[in-house]
């Protein structure tokens, strides 16, 4: 049906797609609520299809680049987009956080942006948990070797949903939904007003943020190697590849800033995308040819083949840094913006 099912040359393309009539009806469920949230939004927020389609842009980025971690079966061949990444999981996701975003918005709406950005992270991790468990009880999702190991055997009473869940929900959201938010800018034609250079310090911190969240998140598919002792902060999360990733970001942000000063920032943002990507390909090569960067027997097993000339790299590490960038620069420059309070209403 994709494209994916016909060039993909990985085992991880070929697996038990048949549906329980149970699971259809849990699919049914997630396309009627799909329909609900957006209609509830558009009670309160202009632009609701939007919005989903932003919103439901994000959670498929991320459940692209994270599809390592886990494995989404048994949804009906027509459930797929790429491997086992399904665009319904991504829905139900997305119909999640949209309903949550719903009751923040209208029932919250005179709290500060942090503590509404809170509510969501805490409404949606509630309500994550239960769709987790639905997923694991229908024996839709299972999760990788290497999850497994993270995971260690620990998981919640009564809901059979893993215990680093409790990590997990909240960080993907709150990556998510800073995506969301910085697009959302330009969907309400707000103005994006300039902020002092001296300034850097809350923006260096925010990418630290941002980047530490997500580097622990993608631990399990990975594994930095042969770097000192001292500069391991949790399991093989480096705090020195961390910092790498910033001086990449930041160099980035620089390169574009100072030859295209005065483009808009949508074209800033995908600048500031490509270049760090262009300086992170060559850099992810040497680090692998170095055996600093391994990727984990998963991430290997769905590879699909293809590489980058000359670099070596899996095609599949191309999408995922360029993905990774996005949300990191989506992250930095959304809470930049906030914490310096320069978006206004125009």
């Amino acid at each position: 049906m994709f494209l994916a099912n016909y060039v993909c040359k990985s085992a991880a393309c070929y697996f038990d797609k048949s549906a329980t009539p149970e699971i259809i009806f849990f699919e049914i469920l997630i396309l009627l609520g799909a329909v609900l949230s957006i209609f509830l939004f558009s009670k309160i927020k202009n632009k609701s299809i939007l919005r989903f389609a932003i919103l439901a842009l994000g959670v498929f980025i991320f459940e692209f680049f994270t599809n390592t971690l886990w494995m989404n079966y048994h949804l009906g061949r027509w459930a797929y987009v790429y491997q086992d990444v399904s665009w319904i999981i991504t829905l139900g996701w997305t119909t999640l956080i949209f309903l949550a975003m719903f009751l923040v918005e209208k029932y919250f709406n005179d709290y500060s942006e942090l503590k509404k950005f809170i509510l969501m992270l805490v409404f949606i991790t509630v309500l994550g948990l239960f769709g987790e468990s639905a997923v694991v009880n229908l024996g839709i999702r299972s999760y990788s070797p290497e999850a497994l190991d993270v995971i260690n055997g620990i998981y919640l009473p009564y809901i059979n949903v893993p215990l680093v869940a409790l990590y997990y929900i909240p960080v993907f959201m709150a990556l998510v939904i800073s995506f969301y938010k910085f697009w959302s800018v330009f969907i309400e034609h707000k103005i994006i007003a300039p902020f002092s250079k001296s300034e850097w310090k809350r923006k260096l911190l925010i990418s630290f943020i941002g980047i530490l969240l997500l580097e622990i998140m993608v631990d399990p598919m990975l594994l930095n190697n042969n770097l000192p002792s001292w500069s391991y902060i949790y399991r093989d999360v480096n705090i020195l590849m961390t910092g790498g990733w910033i001086v990449i970001v930041w160099l980035a942000i620089f390169i574009v800033d100072k030859l295209f000063p005065y483009i808009n920032s949508v074209l800033k943002f995908f600048g500031y995308a490509f270049v760090a990507m262009v300086i992170t390909l060559p850099a992810e090569a040497i680090i692998v040819a170095m055996n600093i960067r391994e990727y984990t027997q998963t991430a290997v097993e769905n590879f699909s083949g293809y590489h980058v000339p000359f670099l070596n790299i899996p095609v599949e590490i191309v999408f995922a840094i360029y993905f990774y960038l996005a949300f990191v620069i989506a992250f930095t420059h959304y809470w930049t913006y906030y914490s310096n309070k320069v978006i206004k209403n125009k």
